[in-house]
């Protein structure tokens, strides 16, 4: 039997810093499952940022091999999303993301931040102890909790924030960072060797209560940006989208 920590793959719950629903901001879930109903403008509590610090760290930059491998991974989830999506819009990568996203891998926190930009965005974490080997090892996770999500907003398992991030129809940009830390502190424990990843994404999902995605025939319900097109059961357009001003 093999190390038991040699792949040990973790995930952190989605939240983001308490405010009202304005416009096309969003919230994350804090909770561990998306059975509560709650009102748009519920306030969410965050959970408190871990003040332990490692003792020392090496950034890694993320490859464009792992960039595409990300990106195509999060677009064949949401082309494949069951019941069929409506609205479900083609996701892109977005330099801004990645960068802010590389920002706060370099800290080495098993944490979700900074507060100030999480006003704005939806995040994902993963972890790894032992040797990295592929980008996808670490988002596989989020990927299976599918099977403990019932639409349109109900969690059988533990948790689904990081599925339901994944294929949250408007959230159509995301940016990733991968760093490799040492004497990184997780759960308490301190783990000699880590590899934290992490995607930033805009607009926010995870509105409790509320559906990631209408359910329908592929296409049927794309906002009026995209013309009418469609690529691979997902609102598509040949034109540059128009970015968000989020910081």
């Amino acid at each position: 039997m093999r190390v038991a920590c040699a792949h040990l793959y973790l995930a952190a719950i989605l939240w983001a810093t308490p405010h009202i629903r304005v416009s096309e901001a969003q919230t994350n879930g804090t909770h561990v499952s998306l059975v509560s109903v709650a009102d748009s403008e519920a306030l969410l509590n965050p959970r408190g940022t871990s003040t332990n610090m490692p003792r020392s760290r090496s950034r890694r930059h993320i490859s464009s091999r792992d960039m595409t491998a990300l990106l195509d991974y999060h677009n064949r989830v949401r082309s494949q999303v069951f019941p069929p999506a409506a609205n479900m819009e083609y996701m892109m990568w977005d330099g801004r993301l990645a960068k802010s996203a590389e920002s706060w891998a370099s800290q080495c926190l098993w944490d979700h931040g900074p507060p100030q930009v999480m006003k704005y965005l939806g995040q994902n974490l993963s972890i790894s102890s032992g040797r990295h080997r592929s980008v996808i090892e670490l988002v596989r996770s989020w990927h299976e909790e599918k099977h403990s999500f019932s639409y349109p907003n109900r969690c059988t398992g533990s948790i689904c924030s990081h599925y339901t991030q994944m294929v949250w129809a408007s959230t159509s940009r995301v940016g990733c960072a991968i760093n490799r830390c040492s004497n990184m502190n997780v759960f308490g424990s301190t783990w000699k060797e880590a590899i934290l990843l992490v995607c930033n994404y805009s607009i926010k999902g995870n509105w409790l209560g509320e559906a990631p995605y209408k359910m329908g025939k592929p296409c049927s319900a794309c906002p009026s940006v995209y013309g009418g097109s469609c690529n691979k059961n997902q609102c598509s357009t040949s034109k540059p989208r128009k970015k968000l001003n989020w910081f």
